[in-house]
């Protein structure tokens, strides 16, 4: 194995440093206030051959946890129930794979359409901070509420 010595002097000819390269940090909040209270998570059992990151806004299909979608038309939508707390991965036909759901809070929808300063994981669908917010799927559920932080 090669020994590379490197200063500040000559780290261009060796690259950075492992320990020069810092992780870069984005102002984000999760929540958007302290009412509704977070609760503890709910288990629920994923969706087939899914994989689904930390924060995404989800709701249910056939009994199955999978990524809230927005439709114009609330039967052919898919309501968000609550915010995905871990990363899960689930295989075909799962039935042993549970996402861990934070179904209470008031969370925040990010400053703009695209969501700056929020780190939820919406699908594609819902593509501006109106449909984020104001989203008739949320009526009913008084403990669960997304909204800009800046409001």
């Amino acid at each position: 194995m090669a020994t590379i010595n490197t200063s500040y002097k000559n780290a261009k000819a060796h690259g950075t440093p492992a320990f020069e390269v810092m992780d870069e940090y984005v102002d984000s909040n999760l929540v958007a206030g302290a009412e509704p209270a977070i609760q503890a998570a709910s288990r629920i059992l994923l969706g087939d051959s899914l994989t689904l990151p930390q924060f995404a806004v989800v709701g249910l299909s056939g009994g199955k946890l999978v990524l809230a979608t927005y439709n114009a038309t609330l039967a052919n939508a898919i309501q968000p129930i609550g915010v995905l707390a871990h990363a899960a991965t689930s295989g075909a036909a799962n039935t042993t794979v549970y996402g861990e759901v934070l179904l209470t809070g008031n969370f925040n929808a990010g400053k703009d359409d695209a969501g700056s300063d929020s780190p939820l994981v919406w699908d594609a669908s819902f593509d501006t901070l109106a449909k984020k917010t104001t989203w008739a799927g949320v009526v009913g559920k008084p403990h669960l509420q997304f909204r800009s932080r800046l409001a």
